[in-house]
């Protein structure tokens, strides 16, 4: 089987033998999620998980960052979570349920998700990487639990996750401090796997993703996230 093409170009969708490439595709808005661009990646993940041939997903960013969170225009236009761009009577649940989400989607699936973290994560976007199963991080990476700062409350799973990977008092500062941690910072707090130069990103990544293409590790996938907890992010 091959994957279908996208159809939207906010996000590019390829196939490299049994490893599907997955990026966001806004460079001018550093990758911030629209309506279209989480359907999509919600639909291409479900979709690369049913291939019996795809053993392993790479998610990346196009441009300088990795995602910027969601598109908080798109919000208050009523793009994302309710109406059309004219925020114009469209039920909210019809767009944005929250079963469907990305974040339930990717911990939900066995297929093995490499992110390739090519720059800054933040809010929406960093809770996306983190449910990756490994990150390798460009020297530009950054993550930022950025919900405070903007006055919004965290909707994407990030306070259940970051917790069971740094801790509460380490997840603490980050949310309500709503500080920016660069790719070393990162390293140490155990929020990525490796760092590495910005020009061998993708080529490290895709050999991450070889040595997670076999059968084994998608059983070893779903073993490690029922262990982790059960019944989804959200």
């Amino acid at each position: 089987m091959t994957l279908s093409p996208s159809t939207t170009p906010e996000l590019l969708v390829e196939q490299r033998g049994r490893i599907a490439i997955m990026t966001l595709n806004r460079p001018e808005r550093y990758n911030a999620i629209s309506r279209d661009m989480l359907n999509e990646l919600s639909a291409k993940m479900v979709e690369a998980n049913k291939d019996p041939e795809i053993r392993c997903i790479v998610l990346t960013g196009a441009g300088k960052g990795f995602c910027s969170g969601l598109d908080l225009i798109g919000v208050g236009e009523g793009s994302i979570g309710g109406g059309d761009a004219k925020g114009a009577n469209r039920p909210a649940r019809q767009l944005f349920d929250l079963r469907d989400a990305p974040i339930n989607v990717m911990w939900n699936i066995d297929t093995p998700i490499v992110c390739a973290l090519n720059g800054p994560a933040a809010g929406y976007g960093m809770d996306v990487a983190l449910l990756c199963d490994m990150r390798v991080a460009s020297v530009t990476a950054k993550m930022a639990a950025v919900t405070a700062k903007r006055n919004v409350v965290p909707e994407s799973g990030g306070t259940w996750l970051l917790p069971r990977l740094i801790g509460w008092g380490k997840a603490a500062e980050l949310y309500y401090r709503a500080r920016t941690v660069d790719a070393e910072e990162c390293l140490s707090m155990g929020l990525i796997n490796t760092i590495v130069p910005a020009d061998e990103l993708m080529a490290t990544a895709l050999q991450w993703a070889e040595h997670e293409g076999h059968t084994a590790c998608r059983g070893t996938d779903h073993q490690a996230h029922d262990a982790h907890g059960h019944g989804g992010v959200l």
